[in-house]
């Protein structure tokens, strides 16, 4: 008997396991997030029509519900297309000394009896954690030329899955998986809790959202635009509030501190998650990165350390703190930036700003931020360290919604705006704050279009018109 035939045999998708695969650890059915929507139109593209892409992976942070969003796009095709699924688990896998190679080779001489190139009817493959077997890119090379029929969709490391090479990258579609959004959370926080009904946000309110505030062509624009939309934000936003039995800024704090990762959105002890959160960072840090012995892993934690106390970094300062060469240093950011643990952004201005010793580095997750502060504070943030959480979600929208080119930080040691936003014509400039109405970063800057100026103590925006800036509530902003 082989082993191998056994195991794909047997995980060959049922109903019953889709429906076991779709529900939390409570047996309740999970709802779908932003990506799904995406997900289901390749699938539906590629089952009715043959269209590309048909081979998709989806990368992020541990936790951020990739796994969960592969099994409800098995299910939609499962009820929708074929049931013809397959689920490969690469840790299984390597208990069973095999590689991707070998499932190739079992699907075309037992499970199909011919060539994947000559399949007649199309079939769907899950990959759980690709990265972890070795050769995974060369095999998924080979089962994309030659498994024309086959819709593919693997999950990893953005570590590695988005720094591949070049000949994968050019033949399957990399989605990037974030932390939830408010909005997410408000309607999954509706959906565990078993709410009187689900708070799902106003159609098309995150797209207008992002085009009023990063792409208006002048200030008066964008003020006519926010007041526009401001009664159905307000009425979702109390609706929340009437729905959950929590006001605003509790549900802001709880989003932003604890829960923002999928994974950790069904446990309620908050000194739980905060554990889980910081055997995350060990999982990240063994599995994906792999980092060489305990020395290292230890060098790695005084920097994080640092890094959730800092602002802008320089290479050449943390070389001489940690006497380690300043190459290591930038090795070890760019390491935690793959890994989605940072999210690093570049100085405005010219070529050599850009290509200098300074970043500026904030948490993929503030909720990683948090738990490290647990580790020095406790659980009871200074208003200082808690405005260091608000810019971790904001440069986590930024990434979201813009272009990796349009978003730079305000070089220059609080003179200028905490982020430069280069669309059309003038950049927009962006700064972050507890209650904070002072403009003078924006003033000072020189040319731009206008300011917006993200304050976390308002309910209603506010307006400067002689200065061009716009004081958006966070409330607002977080539903981007």
């Amino acid at each position: 008997m082989n082993p191998l035939l056994e195991y794909i045999k047997n995980n060959k998708i049922t109903k019953s396991r889709l429906a076991s695969e779709i529900k939390d650890e409570r047996g309740e059915k999970l709802p779908t997030r932003d990506a799904f929507v995406l997900l289901r139109k390749y699938a539906g593209d590629f089952f009715q029509k043959g269209k590309h892409p048909r081979m998709i992976a989806l990368s992020g942070l541990r936790g951020v519900g990739k796994t969960t969003l592969m099994w409800q796009t098995a299910n939609y095709v499962y009820n929708n297309h074929t049931t013809n699924i397959y689920f490969i688990s690469i840790d299984d896998l390597n208990r069973l000394e095999a590689n991707l190679f070998d499932i190739i080779n079992i699907f075309e001489k037992e499970i199909f009896k011919c060539s994947l190139n000559s399949l007649k009817e199309s079939f769907m493959l899950l990959i759980d954690e690709v990265h972890e077997t070795e050769g995974w890119q060369k095999d998924l090379k080979i089962l994309y030329e030659k498994g024309k029929k086959i819709f593919v969709i693997a999950t990893g490391s953005s570590a590695l899955l988005l720094h591949s090479s070049s000949d994968l990258a050019s033949r399957w579609t990399v989605i990037k998986i974030f932390p939830f959004s408010f909005s997410e959370f408000i309607l999954v926080k509706s959906w565990f809790e078993k709410s009187e009904k689900i708070i799902f946000p106003p159609r098309e309110l995150t797209n207008k959202l992002n085009s009023y505030i990063f792409f208006s062509e002048k200030y008066p624009d964008i003020k006519s635009k926010i007041k526009r939309i401001s009664n159905t934000i307000k009425t979702y936003l109390d609706t929340s509030e009437i729905v959950l039995g929590k006001n605003v800024t509790y549900l802001i704090d709880e989003y932003i501190s604890y829960h923002n990762i999928a994974r950790f959105l069904p446990i309620s002890n908050r000194t739980l998650i905060i554990e889980r959160v910081l055997g995350l960072f060990d999982r990240i840090l063994f599995k994906d990165i792999s980092i060489p012995g305990i020395e290292y892993y230890e060098t790695i934690n005084r920097i994080l350390f640092r890094l959730v106390l800092s602002d802008e970094i320089n290479f050449q300062s943390l070389s001489k703190d940690f006497r380690i060469k300043e190459k290591e240093i930038e090795k070890i950011i760019v390491s935690l930036n793959n890994a989605e643990i940072l999210n690093v952004f570049l100085p405005y201005g010219g070529i050599k700003s850009r290509t200098g010793i300074s970043k500026k580095v904030f948490f993929m997750s503030p909720s990683l931020r948090h738990a490290l502060y647990s580790r020095i504070y406790g659980e009871k943030l200074h208003s200082l360290l808690k405005a260091k959480l608000y810019e971790d979600i904001v440069a986590m929208y930024l990434k979201r919604n813009l272009s990796e080119g349009m978003i730079s930080y305000g070089y220059g040691g609080g003179k200028n705006p905490d982020f430069v936003i280069e669309s059309l014509d003038l950049p927009v400039l962006l700064e972050i704050g507890i209650g904070k109405f002072k403009n003078g970063q924006i003033k000072a800057f020189g040319n731009y279009r206008y300011g917006v100026l993200i304050n976390s103590k308002i309910n209603q925006p506010e307006f400067n018109d002689n200065r061009r800036v716009i004081y958006l509530p966070l409330s607002w902003f977080l539903l981007l």
